[in-house]
């Protein structure tokens, strides 16, 4: 029998996935205050528990599926492992009873971006498949729904693969490592440790170029992919290439996708159209699909998505920047487009990690920097701190809550500037997820600009 630990959206799905198959489990919640009213109404064959595992459940479970938002460190959870319990997430389930091709997607920023993308260009080139994971609908409910996939593309978080021991993919690549989640990872090390499991039983390894191979791949062909010059030696490199007079991306000497046909431009799209089309390498697509997929692709909801230009003001929701990394990446990429300054909105819970590799890029691009949530003056101190300062001409604001964040960014921002709201943190001091906090930040820019022009009139 199992035990299902942790009831949220990823339970939830582990429920599912078990009434479907008849199995019997256990359900389990830390927090006592989970309603299970309506789970035992969907599921009357399973017991339900909160708070603490009750005794007499110890030798009634060999196996725990631990929710990803549970780390195994945690000490009942490091107890039962001690026992002698079997402890795997979602993703374990999933690659026990998956019978297609399987890419999977991890890194510290753009993985849902590629995921969705290479989702795409495998649907255009006439392929059934199933995508989710980390994004979108759980592995399981896909395992389960009434579709025949030829194939899934997973998107797939650091938590989800500490618990993965026997997925073998078709292609996986782990996008990008950046300083993360460091409140759950005893250091860094340990963190690209969890996400380079993802190349442990993989057919094709796509690496950027940057993060190194030793002890990452335990067989299985490589292909790497880098926007740097001169970057590509042979057809196992993804890359720019120079063809008709024009830029495009491709592998060695052969062209794929004009960048000019990109809708998304910018650095960081490039990339992530070059890891995904390195990932569908082992299937049989046209570059024509490709070039459709990427001239079609307008972005993700919350990902430097462009709310509205007031008044020759760019305002960007970048609510899924929740680290570092992500906010530089914006950072780089908007500052190269915007004809003015940048004025940056961040803060929120910063998850223990190093903000010191923010202030090169705010210096580069910003007039202002606003702060608000839970650990703005930690972020605000780790900068006074820091090798390198942020210059004394850039103003530095400390607020309380994003209305007046948004509200002081209003009166600051000039035409040709860009207001861009990448926190760089978590959200949940004030938010329920990345996603309420994006909309809210909208919301408020919407309000903003309206009660401007009111104001004008």
């Amino acid at each position: 029998m199992y035990l299902v630990a942790g009831l949220g959206v990823t339970g939830q799905s582990v429920l599912r996935y078990f009434d479907a198959q008849g199995e019997k489990c256990l359900a389990f919640d830390t927090r006592e205050t989970f309603d299970t009213k309506e789970l035992q109404e969907a599921f009357p064959n399973v017991q339900f528990a909160t708070g603490e595992i009750p005794n007499n459940w110890l030798t009634k479970f060999k196996t725990v599926v631990l929710s990803p938002g549970i780390a195994k460190a945690e000490p009942w959870v490091a107890a039962l492992n001690k026992s002698g319990k079997h402890i795997i997430g979602d993703i374990e389930l999933f690659a026990r009873a998956v019978g297609v091709p399987v890419i999977a997607i991890t890194g510290s920023n753009g993985k849902s971006t590629v995921t969705t993308i290479t989702g795409m260009a495998l649907e255009n080139a006439g392929y059934k498949v199933g995508v989710g994971g980390n994004i979108g609908e759980p592995a399981l409910d896909l395992l389960i729904d009434d579709n025949e996939y030829d194939a899934f593309v997973l998107e797939l978080s650091s938590f989800q693969l500490e618990t993965t021991y026997s997925l073998t993919t078709a292609s996986s690549t782990v996008l990008n490592i950046s300083e993360d989640h460091m409140d759950r990872y005893a250091d860094i090390e340990d963190y690209i440790q969890a996400k380079t499991k993802v190349f442990a039983e993989t057919e094709l390894a796509v690496i950027p170029d940057g993060l190194g191979e030793q002890g990452l791949i335990h067989h299985g062909d490589v292909v790497h992919f880098s926007l740097k010059p001169n970057f590509i030696k042979t057809d196992k490199d993804y890359g720019e290439i120079q063809h008709n007079n024009q830029a495009w991306l491709g592998y060695g000497n052969t062209p794929l996708v004009p960048v000019s046909a990109m809708k998304m431009q910018g650095l960081h799209h490039k990339l992530n159209a070059l890891a995904m089309m390195a990932l569908c390498r082992p299937f049989d697509i046209d570059k024509s699909h490709f070039q459709k997929v990427l001239q079609e692709f307008r972005g993700l909801p919350h990902r430097t998505e462009l709310v509205t230009i007031h008044n020759e003001i760019s305002w960007v929701n970048d609510s899924k920047g929740t680290n570092v990394g992500a906010t530089v990446t914006a950072l780089e990429s908007l500052g190269t487009e915007t004809q003015g300054k940048i004025i940056l909105i961040a803060g929120g819970v910063g998850k223990e990690a190093d903000f010191s590799g923010l202030v090169s890029p705010i210096n580069g691009y910003c007039k202002q920097v606003i702060l608000f949530g839970r650990d703005q003056d930690i972020i605000a101190e780790s900068w006074l701190s820091a090798t390198e300062t942020i210059n004394d001409s850039i103003e530095l604001c400390k607020v309380e809550d994003l209305t007046s964040a948004v509200a002081i960014a209003l009166e600051n921002a000039q035409p040709q500037d860009c207001v861009l709201f990448s926190p760089a943190c978590a959200s949940f001091d004030q938010f329920a997820n990345y996603i309420k906090r994006g909309e809210k930040f909208a919301e408020l820019v919407e309000q903003a600009c309206l009660k401007h022009n009111s104001s004008v009139e």
